[in-house]
C-alpha cells in the first residue's frame, strides 16, 4: 500500500488523505496510519489543505520522489519480463483484456 500511495501522490500530486485513500482503495480508517508510516521514513510531507481547514494535504518529499522513480524503474522492469514470452500482438490482447477486467472491479 505505501508503493501505491506513492504513486497516486506522484500521479495526481498533493492529495488530502481522504483523496489519496481512495485513489488507492484504502479504508479511511487505516490512511492515517499509511501516511504517519511514510511521514516517518519521510518519503511524504502532510501540512494544513490550503481550501479546506478539516483536511490535511499530502505531498511527496525529494526522497519521496526519489522512491517514486524507483518504484516506476522496476515495475516498468518487472512488467516487461512478465509480457516477455508474448508476442507483441498477443500483449496488445492480453493487456486489452487485463483493462477490462480491471474496469469491472470497483
Amino acid at each position: 500500500m505505501q508503493a501505491s500511495a506513492i504513486m497516486a501522490l506522484r500521479r495526481d500530486g498533493p492529495l488530502s488523505q481522504a483523496m489519496l485513500g481512495r485513489a488507492i482503495g484504502m479504508e479511511p480508517a487505516n490512511v492515517h496510519g499509511l501516511v504517519a508510516r511514510l511521514r516517518k521514513q519521510r518519503l511524504v510531507r502532510a501540512a494544513p489543505h490550503p481550501t479546506d481547514q478539516r483536511a490535511v494535504c499530502i505531498t511527496l518529499t525529494a526522497a519521496g520522489e526519489r522512491h517514486a522513480s524507483a518504484i516506476a524503474h522496476i515495475s516498468a522492469a518487472s512488467a516487461e519480463a512478465t509480457l516477455q514470452p508474448l508476442s507483441p500482438d498477443e500483449r496488445v490482447v492480453f493487456l486489452a483484456l487485463l483493462r477490462r477486467i480491471a474496469s469491472g472491479i470497483s
